[in-house]
């Protein structure tokens, strides 16, 4: 697949933004006044992410951004509402007990999304239901662009088998980077799972 002069520097833009916003939000993450501001922050920047993750990947599959932009409002969405686990977890609506939590939430182990995403791929598969085919990619996508960016402070969790050190910074940066471009290509390669006529994701 060959793309226009117009497509690569869309995918240069928006893959530079993945970098330049992950950049930006840590920073600010660091030098936040308050710990509201650091949490909202932080988590706007999760979700930006999210949403330029899902955004490369339309662009990638040569679709019109704006036609598609209920999926990308929707993996923004994904990405933010992650970090209401943290709540969950605490049993309190108060960021002070959110945020001082012994162990890791459940939403941020990163077996959850892969779970999830072979569940909705097999139902689609029984049900004939391709739609969920899509739903499933941007879960995934939203899941990992968060997980990606938490890696780099504490590692990635999967589930039973434990967590990885810290990603270093950089590493995590490139990662996030290369995230939609890892998807897209998965997205378009024939599975067991998932027939390859199946894969006529649900993006116009």
């Amino acid at each position: 697949m060959f793309y226009t002069k117009r497509e690569t520097i869309l995918c240069i833009f928006v893959t530079s933004m993945i970098a330049l916003c992950s950049h930006l939000g840590d920073r600010m993450l660091k030098h936040g006044s308050t710990p509201a501001m650091r949490a909202i922050f932080d988590n706007l920047t999760h979700a930006t992410v999210g949403a330029l993750t899902w955004s490369l990947i339309i662009i990638l599959s040569r679709k019109s951004v704006v036609h598609n932009v209920f999926q990308i409002v929707s993996c923004f969405l994904v990405s933010s509402l992650i970090d209401l686990d943290h709540f969950l977890s605490a049993r309190s609506w108060r960021l002070s007990d959110a945020t001082r939590l012994d162990k890791r939430p459940f939403l941020h182990c990163s077996t959850v999304p892969i779970f999830a995403w072979l569940v909705l791929i097999a139902i689609s598969k029984m049900t004939s239901r391709p739609n969920l085919i899509n739903h499933a990619w941007i879960l995934l996508a939203a899941f990992f662009s968060h997980h990606i960016r938490d890696a780099s402070r504490k590692g990635m969790w999967f589930y039973p088998f434990g967590s990885t050190p810290p990603i270093p910074y950089y590493f995590y940066i490139f990662i996030s980077m290369t995230l939609p471009f890892v998807i897209h290509w998965l997205m378009f390669t024939p599975m067991p799972l998932v027939e390859y006529d199946a894969m006529s994701i649900d993006i116009v």
